[in-house]
């Protein structure tokens, strides 16, 4: 007969939540692994139909502009030969009667120069070079590995090492150790030092929102230290960090609830953890305590948010991963409570969160403030693969080239923000962005601002939207890691696709510099920009058109690179066209088709720039950011003193 016992009831039902949250984690990991793989493969053999059809006419045009190349370069040789030859010539002399002339390089000469030639050659004869200690070749590694991970890899010692002091420092502190663990065994020191984890991580987590003050830590001398541009990294690190804690929290109470509901010793124990004898069931310890029940609402909450934030549920649906997202407020102020009953200690975690929490009310107050001032839409214009351009003006808006903003359209969605690069630069007087339709908020835009799909301007001067509310609100600027390219050099700009936005602001401001006679710190620009669709280079040629125009001495150098499908025939339209300019782009530089070579790119790079620092800035796709960072890591070198600091737009 099953035993249907009050106990054995309440464990299986509180161990539903733990079993609840593992299967819904594995499910979204394996459908997750099975998207990228799927995804993966797709690409994988989209691109090797697209190399083989591209190939041979490729390989034939290389081939041909090498040969053309070799013969230049064995004429120039031929005549620089003859050049000497002629001009150059030393008198040896021969038997004392006649004089020879020989050009310089020739063999004949007195044998007393030779034996001094040969005596400097043994003389500066290279030696092998000196094998570098392993102490030596660890810190010239972890100097290479600092430039670009320093402050991470701080950041993360740090919090590990507070994590793992937080743990003991918590059991420690009780005052009947012993007794607790006879009662509940090992269950009541994991859940007291789980719980400090989690208080810690959330604490940590309140800061990584915070992007006023982010904003305004990069213009101090913090932002040598601090992983700033990876805020958004770390709340994921975090958020998970407090998933791992928060598992291992509620499997060691129901533990306990089991423990205290069955325990047959000396009743003073009990007592003495603030549990009534005898003891309660498990039933009624897990869900009519202030514990029990606070904690099955905080794990409701979290299972919402985390199950919403995976890639594949935020991205098709971000209107829900936003609003979820928000029970973040019912976790903390539920948080609050969860130790009210102080069975063994004061409740402590709100300590931990008043000041966090207070910074995000400052924060929220902040932008509404800012959101309720008036802009105006001057002008929206609908450009080629679904990319709308709004320039907006605002009464009070300073930025810096490569900052972002957040746009609301409260005729759509009336509380839902959306993160935008401004292409606009500083010394415009309108803030534009440029938007391209990958979401069912993007769509509703385009659908809203340009119903019949045309191209060019589709509206003028709009203050207000249909409703009569206002058309537009803006929240901003915000600081990103593009807005550190003018404390560089030389500098590459790498983008993919739309990722083009913020450089497009940075150009802009270099053009602007430029005419006006300001001068630059910038000597040396290299621009790439690959793209799929041959479409998505006609709303910034304008840009890119002027600033190759007034490129003095050729600091910009502009790389542009089409990944699209084509056939044979419009490659060799391409390849053999007698125009002096892109049939694609209209600039002088070519479009390149491909993808580039990125380690022909960094080894020209360092060899032109050896002992200097190349700042490396992207906006696109992940792999490709995997690829730069890769090459950035492969190309500094401590011992030279070349740096390739790579700096990524996080959203």
């Amino acid at each position: 007969m099953t035993d249907i016992s009050p106990q054995n009831t309440a464990i299986s039902s509180t161990w539903s939540w733990v079993g609840l949250f593992a299967v819904g984690a594995g499910s979204l990991y394996y459908v997750r692994r099975g998207y990228e793989a799927k995804r993966v493969e797709q690409e994988r053999e989209y691109y090797e139909k697209e190399a083989a059809e591209r190939e041979a006419i490729i390989r034939r045009s290389r081939e041909r502009w090498e040969k053309k190349q070799k013969m230049q370069v064995a004429d120039q040789r031929a005549e620089e030969q003859k050049q000497k030859s002629a001009l150059a010539c030393i008198m040896y002399p021969n038997d004392g009667t006649e004089a020879l002339a020989m050009p310089v390089g020739s063999s004949y000469g007195s044998t007393a120069q030779e034996q001094q030639r040969q005596r400097g050659q043994s003389l500066t004869k290279t030696q092998p070079p000196k094998q570098k200690s392993l102490w030596k070749r660890f810190r010239l590694a972890a100097s290479d590995y600092f430039v670009n991970d320093g402050p991470k890899i701080v950041f993360i010692i740090l919090w590990v090492l507070a994590t793992i002091a937080s743990n003991p420092s918590q059991i420690i502190i009780w005052r009947d150790l012993r007794r607790v663990i006879r009662i509940m065994s090992v269950g009541g020191p994991l859940a007291r030092g789980s719980a400090a984890c989690i208080k810690l991580n959330s604490a940590l987590l309140l800061l990584t929102m915070l992007r006023n003050i982010i904003s305004l830590l990069r213009a101090t001398f913090l932002n040598r230290f601090l992983p700033l541009d990876k805020s958004i990294v770390f709340h994921r690190y975090l958020g998970w960090a407090t998933a791992f804690w928060t598992a291992v929290h509620v499997s060691s109470h129901f533990h306990n609830f089991y423990n205290i509901s069955t325990y047959t010793g000396d009743p003073k124990d009990l007592i003495s953890i603030g549990m009534p004898v005898p003891a309660p069931d498990t039933w009624t310890l897990s869900f009519t305590t202030i514990a029990g029940s606070t904690g099955h609402v905080v794990l409701l909450c979290m299972i919402l948010m985390y199950t919403t934030a995976v890639k594949v549920v935020r991205g098709p649906m971000f209107n829900l991963f936003w609003y979820i997202h928000h029970l973040f407020i019912v976790f903390i102020i539920v948080t609050c409570f969860h130790g009210f009953a102080a069975n063994l200690e004061q409740p402590s975690f709100w300590m931990w969160v008043v000041g966090p929490a207070a910074l995000y009310v400052v924060e929220r107050l902040i932008r509404f403030i800012r959101g309720q001032q008036e802009t105006i839409l001057q002008i929206a214009v609908g450009h080629p693969s679904k990319v709308i351009e709004l320039q907006l003006r605002k009464s009070t808006f300073n930025y810096k080239p490569g900052q972002y903003l957040f746009l609301n359209c409260p005729y759509i969605a009336g509380q839902e923000w959306h993160p935008f690069t401004i292409t606009s630069a500083p010394e415009e007087s309108h803030v534009s962005v440029h938007v391209r339709v990958a979401g069912d908020w993007t769509g509703d835009l385009w659908n809203f601002l340009n119903p019949e799909k045309k191209l060019g301007v589709v509206q003028e001067n709009l203050l207000t939207a249909p409703n009569g509310g206002p058309i537009f609100r803006i929240d901003g600027p915000f600081g990103a890691a593009s807005e550190e390219v003018f404390k560089f050099k030389t500098v590459m700009l790498v983008a993919g696709g739309i990722g083009i936005t913020p450089f497009v602001s940075i150009l802009k401001s270099i053009r602007y510099r430029l005419e006006s006679g300001k001068g630059k710190k910038i000597e040396r620009v290299s621009l790439y920009w690959i793209s799929r669709d041959r479409n998505a280079f006609e709303w910034c040629n304008d840009v890119l058109a002027a600033l190759e125009e007034e490129n003095i001495n050729q600091f910009l150098s502009i790389n542009i690179f089409l990944t699209e499908q084509m056939n044979k025939d419009e490659i060799k339209n391409v390849m053999f066209s007698n125009s002096a300019t892109d049939q694609f782009t209209g600039l002088r530089a070519l479009t390149l088709f491909g993808r580039p070579n990125w380690k022909a790119i960094f080894e020209e790079k360092s060899r032109e720039h050896n002992g200097s620092e190349v700042g490396v800035f992207f906006c696109g796709p992940n792999v490709l950011s995997k690829q730069l960072y890769k090459f950035c890591r492969r190309y500094t070198d401590s011992t030279t003193r070349t740096r390739f600091k790579f700096h990524k737009e996080n959203f």
